[in-house]
């Protein structure tokens, strides 16, 4: 075992399945393993560290932008290459202030945000109040959910086209916001972390097209869910463009960043509900199977990336099928979840998948425990998933803006002394 390990260094290694120096940590290395802009303010606070308005990453999920004096607390060992737009095609490079759940927060300065009538707000399609409102917070939430605009699906006339329309090869102007970002962080020492975003197959927070003005296609999420089985052949060619253009944007992006990348977000579809699948393992190798294995072996083939997959709820049952895709990696982990037993997951599956999260439940143990109940739960979880590498550390999905402060300070010291042994 190499001793002092680089943040990189640290993460490949447990990608590799062999134990590094220390538990590797992830605290907003990606849009699922990010914090409630609320709780990043609470932090900076917390540890004295200077006041000033949190930027969000996302309004979608109201997520908070690390910055690296807090980032440097969190101990994280993962940097998230952050797209220069969020769903709803927000510009992120310039920012004006807004108030959120009581707090001044920063906002992209293109964002419109008008409220509903019913102490709500909308937000709108790349800040277009011209358009009809893509998202909405409603009285008393705390994100903006995506909306269904679209017209019922219509069959007769139906065009793939129209469901691949925001999912588009990476631009000349993307690579060079990337190439940006990635030089600046290469001195932090941490592993890179890309999401194209243009990898989704059925999303379900993208499925409403929030950054489009005029969706078209399968647009609501429900029909989308019922796609499959209803509209089979128009549903492979929507996944088959998606990925010709997801390949391209691999060779794209591999030609300009080279293996500075250490991993790829492929996709955030969830599979799961709290009590089992969503889906059958019959509809996920008719349909996701061969996708999935396109995009993972064109990067495992030309690349050293590594590659990570996100989907919440008791999956047990797809997991050897998640295996069997090329993905490297799952995220979040719902040990909640029916089935999902750590130690179980560890065992069965250990050797093939890294598990990125599990390291806490946010459900209950985080927002509603004692410090102590957190302390136990991190140690037990990171006793379990340590062994033998295969593991980087997170929350169970993103830290809600009602956990108190003391339950993370307690989870972070927990992971110190965890790492100190």
């Amino acid at each position: 075992m190499i001793k002092n390990m680089t943040s990189k260094e640290r993460v490949q290694t447990a990608f590799a399945h062999k134990q590094p120096d220390k538990t590797a940590i992830d605290f907003g290395g990606n849009d699922c393993s990010s914090i409630n802009a609320k709780i990043v303010g609470k932090l900076r606070e917390y540890y004295g560290l200077k006041k000033e308005p949190v930027k969000i990453m996302d309004l979608n999920t109201m997520a908070g932008i690390l910055e690296p004096d807090l980032q440097k607390i969190l101990m994280t060992d993962v940097q998230f290459l952050i797209p220069e737009r969020d769903i709803f095609g927000h510009n992120i490079r310039s920012w004006k202030e807004w108030n959120y759940l009581g707090i001044d927060v920063l906002i992209p300065r293109n964002c419109q945000i008008k409220e509903d009538g019913n102490g709500g707000h909308y937000v709108f399609p790349c800040g277009d109040t011209s358009s009809k409102p893509s998202g909405l917070m409603p009285k008393g939430g705390f994100y903006f959910d995506t909306l269904s605009r679209s017209l019922p699906f219509d069959e007769d006339n139906a065009n793939p086209l129209n469901d691949v329309e925001e999912w588009q090869v990476i631009s000349d102007e993307d690579i060079i916001y990337y190439k940006g970002l990635i030089e600046g962080y290469k001195e932090d020492g941490r592993a890179l972390l890309f999401f194209p975003r243009s990898t989704a197959l059925g999303d379900a927070v993208n499925i409403p097209g929030p950054s489009l003005k005029k969706p078209k296609g399968i647009r609501d999420v429900s029909e989308w869910y019922m796609a499959p089985l209803l509209y089979p052949e128009y549903v492979h060619k929507v996944f088959e463009m998606q990925v010709d253009r997801s390949i391209q944007t691999f060779e794209k992006s591999f030609k300009a960043f080279g293996n500075d990348i250490d991993i790829v977000f492929i996709c955030g579809t969830d599979f799961g509900t709290q009590r089992g699948p969503l889906i059958s393992n019959d509809i996920f190798k008719d349909f996701y199977l061969t996708p999935y294995k396109k995009m993972n072996d064109w990067i495992h083939q030309h690349t050293n990336w590594k590659t990570l997959k996100h989907c919440c709820g008791g999956i047990i049952p797809l997991i050897p099928l998640l295996i069997e895709s090329g993905f490297d990696a799952l995220n979040p982990v719902q040990c909640s979840a029916a089935g999902m037993d750590p130690q179980r997951l560890k065992d069965e599956y250990g050797r093939d998948i890294l598990f990125w999260g599990g390291g806490v439940d946010t459900q209950q143990t985080l927002p509603f425990g004692t410090p102590d109940e957190v302390r136990e739960e991190v140690k037990r979880r990171c006793e379990i998933f340590s062994k033998d590498g295969g593991f980087i550390f997170n929350t169970i999905s993103i830290i809600q803006p009602n956990v108190p402060v003391e339950n993370i300070d307690a989870m972070l010291e927990t992971l110190r002394e965890y790492n100190a042994v």
